[in-house]
């Protein structure tokens, strides 16, 4: 549960930091203490629905998103999804989504590779 609850630590902390918001501008909006806010962000402290629900309302992000952790069947899920999206496409649509996809992650790593 404490490498769960440090996941979706992570993942808060990464989805403020994408809205410029500091810690206290967090805390603030959920009103919760400061102390509590980092203690969330380490997985220090479970989160009870109320605060997680302001969390998400917060950040403008889905419960699911941040639920959704490393586990070992979120890669089938996200592959799942994204079949889903292909099922209906034209030939041609299937084509630029997968171009799309390509350089998208091509981009991506060219960023992890920079941060490293």
């Amino acid at each position: 549960m404490e490498d769960k609850l440090k996941e979706i630590g992570s993942l808060i902390r990464q989805a403020r930091k994408e809205k410029n918001l500091s810690q206290s501008d967090l805390a603030d909006l959920i009103q919760i203490s400061i102390s509590h806010m980092s203690d969330i962000e380490n997985g220090k402290k479970k989160i009870g629905i109320d605060i997680f629900m302001k969390i998400t309302e917060a950040l403008d992000v889905s419960a699911d998103w941040l639920l959704r952790t490393n586990t070992s069947n979120v890669k089938s899920i996200q592959n799942h999804e994204a079949l889903d999206v292909l099922t209906d496409c034209t030939t041609q649509e299937t084509e630029v989504i997968l171009k799309l996809m390509k350089e998208i992650k091509s981009a991506l790593r060219s960023v992890e590779d920079k941060k490293s």
